[in-house]
């Protein structure tokens, strides 16, 4: 006499779609069940039917992750490099941030894979240059925060790089109005208060001292 039991082929669970029952001499029925990821796994019945298993084991694995970066960001929470991550993000994404009209709102934004994952960023900052003396820094200050726009320099050649600074362009050169003053070896207050009074009127009334 042959034992009934529910057919559970096509059915769904959790992660997991039965696509044939596999042949067993027990009592008990196993089922061949294909996961969302492409993974074969089989799951006995009462398992598959409680909930106690819901993917071929990438459902785990993918949580244990997630638990080992939170664990990992909180651990490095009050740091350095984990209070400027957070600093990026407030003066992207927070309207009450003093300094958000400078950034989030004139479009600046941080690339989704620094935005959502602390490590992603940590893990480019180790491999790239960071130390406790730098700061981060945009090369084009008209786009975001992303691995191809952002290096960490010290904080003149981060002052360089504002949006404030004077711009001049001598023959096919542009540099700072600082950075022409260190070529010329001028001093610099000098030259500066020149430029706001008379604006640049060429190379000879601006630098000729």
């Amino acid at each position: 006499m042959k034992t009934r039991y529910k057919d559970l082929t096509g059915q769904k669970f959790g992660r997991l779609t039965v696509i044939g029952l596999k042949e067993s001499h027990t009592r008990k029925k196993y089922w061949i069940c294909q996961c969302e990821c492409g993974n074969i796994k089989t799951v006995r019945s009462d398992s598959l039917q409680s909930g106690a298993i819901r993917s071929c084991g990438c459902l785990k694995k993918e949580q244990d992750k997630k638990n080992l970066t939170k664990h990992y960001s909180h651990m490095q929470s009050g740091t350095r490099i984990y209070n400027i991550w957070q600093g990026m993000k407030r003066r992207c994404y927070n309207i009450h941030d003093p300094r958000y009209h400078r950034y989030g709102g004139r479009g600046i934004a941080i690339c989704e894979q620094w935005l959502n994952d602390f490590n992603s960023f940590y893990d480019w900052s180790m491999h790239n240059g960071y130390s406790d003396i730098l700061t981060i820094d945009r090369i084009d200050n008209e786009k975001g925060y992303d691995p191809d726009n952002c290096r960490w320099v010290d904080l003149k050649t981060q002052s360089r790089n504002r949006d404030s600074n004077i711009k001049i362009t001598i023959g096919n050169a542009t540099k700072t109005l600082m950075e022409w003053c260190e070529i010329f070896e001028l001093d610099y207050k000098t030259i500066h208060a020149r430029y706001t009074r008379n604006g640049y009127t060429g190379i000879d009334d601006l630098f000729n001292c």
